[in-house]
């Protein structure tokens, strides 16, 4: 069963959104940020850890080359950056238990 496809999603929309938010302003997605995301979710759609649980930047065949892994790791280095900066709302970035 594949449950941590839908976790990673979300986990990412989130991650862009707090990206997007604190650089580009607003409350909804710029259009670079949204086409960022639509990328990032063809990759987690088409990985073969699906079921897995594997976290991106350690996966021994990672999907995510070029421009598309320079997106990702720019917009997870300044989440893991606002979350050591803002430790009282880090928990908010945090995935759900899944059981």
């Amino acid at each position: 069963m594949d449950d941590f496809t839908p976790v990673k999603k979300m986990m990412t929309e989130r991650m862009v959104r707090l990206y997007c938010s604190d650089h580009h302003g607003g409350e909804v997605l710029c259009d670079n940020c949204q086409q960022e995301l639509d990328t990032m979710f063809k990759h987690l759609d088409a990985c073969k850890f699906k079921d897995e649980g594997w976290p991106c930047p350690t996966c021994p065949d990672s999907c995510f080359h070029g421009r598309d892994l320079e997106a990702m790791m720019r917009v997870m280095s300044y989440v893991q950056e606002w979350m050591d900066r803002n430790s009282d709302k880090a928990a908010s970035m945090m995935p759900p238990k899944i059981v």
